[in-house]
């Protein structure tokens, strides 16, 4: 009997401490977006293109996702999240749609592009994406920094 409770109390603690190992594990890079179903948490619209969702998330897990990059500029500017809580910001690749890490994107913004909410910014994995697109729809290419300007 003594062992068995020796056993149980040995394992309740294994199963405890796993559990908050991952409660505080950091960032493991983007979260699937539902098109079409998530909201953006800013405005509040229905999240619907996938060359434009971004995604931000907490350095406590916490994941919101935004239909366009101006709405997930202006939620952050509006300290719904300050910057310094924030773990990462996703942007998805113009071509492949796949989320990526926002301070390693090109962006271009031209009225061509017709995002979500009109800021009409979209990014870019490489450069010569971005170029090729530019040839097409023209616009001002950006920094992340000049986002937030």
């Amino acid at each position: 009997m003594k062992n068995f409770k020796l056993f149980w109390i040995c394992l309740s603690s294994l199963l405890l401490l796993t559990l908050g190992l991952q409660a505080c594990q950091s960032n493991n890079g983007p979260k699937p977006i539902k098109y079409g179903t998530d909201q953006c948490a800013y405005c509040k619209m229905t999240v619907s293109d996938a060359r434009f969702g971004t995604q931000l998330q907490t350095k406590k897990g916490r994941v919101y996702n935004f239909d366009d990059v101006q709405c997930m500029i202006a939620f952050v500017k509006e300290s719904k999240v300050k910057k310094d809580e924030v773990s990462a910001f996703y942007l998805p690749d113009y071509s492949s749609q796949k989320l990526m890490p926002a301070e390693k994107m090109f962006y271009l913004k031209s009225e061509e592009l017709k995002s979500p909410m009109r800021g009409n910014i979209a990014a870019f994995s490489n450069a010569a994406d971005l170029e090729k697109t530019k040839e097409t729809v023209g616009g001002t290419t950006l920094t992340w920094d000049d986002l937030w300007k």
